[in-house]
């Protein structure tokens, strides 16, 4: 038993430290979410995007949506050298493909009608960042980094769950610990539950 309570502690301990970058960004982030006011400039406005260059550009937009806006998308990605996760969207003969980057997402905007393909990217800033970071998806996007970057968020919700079992299996183990330990559970539990009824 000695030797299950030393293996439970050190995985508890190395989790923790293994955990503790990926609870920076997640806690950074939710708190840049909560406060975004602090972190914009005097205008109020998002980071500015730069104008990159303006090409003549011309495809047919396909008749529905889906699969195959996707996949022109991709071509008109593909013919100007540019590569990545992406998302798609069309409003009548305008076409706006954003290109995800944790640094400076890119935007290309083609517009059928004038057969102009614009391309423009959001100014740099830390705060942006982080947000990127944490609503970065992944295993239904191209590219084998985005799946290694899925596969990862994947693994710290695991970890999570095993440093959460580890932690209570070593509270439990200190009788003189419990009440306590039931307090702070149940101060938890109470807090979710209040929310839940409130909001």
């Amino acid at each position: 038993m000695k030797n299950w309570n030393l293996l439970f502690r050190r995985t508890h301990l190395y989790l923790g430290m293994l955990l503790l970058p990926w609870m920076l960004i997640y806690s950074l982030s939710t708190f840049i979410f909560n406060h975004r006011g602090l972190f914009e400039d005097e205008s109020g406005q998002p980071p500015k995007m730069i104008p990159l260059w303006e090409r003549t550009c011309v495809v047919e937009l396909p008749a529905g949506g889906g699969e195959a806006l996707r996949e022109m998308a991709r071509r008109v990605m593909a013919d100007h050298g540019i590569s990545g996760p992406f998302g798609v969207q069309r409003q009548g003969t305008r076409l706006t493909i954003n290109v995800q980057n944790f640094r400076q997402p890119l935007r290309l905007t083609y517009d059928a009608g004038q057969h102009q393909l614009r391309a423009e990217q959001r100014e740099f800033a830390w705060p942006e960042v982080i947000v990127r970071l944490h609503q970065r998806t992944g295993y239904g996007q191209e590219g084998l980094l985005s799946k290694v970057w899925a596969f990862f968020v994947d693994l710290f919700c695991v970890t999570t769950l095993v440093w959460i079992g580890t932690g209570l299996y070593l509270w439990w183990k200190l009788p003189v610990t419990r009440g306590w330990g039931f307090a702070a559970l149940g101060g938890g539990l109470l807090t979710i539950l209040i929310l839940l009824g409130t909001l």
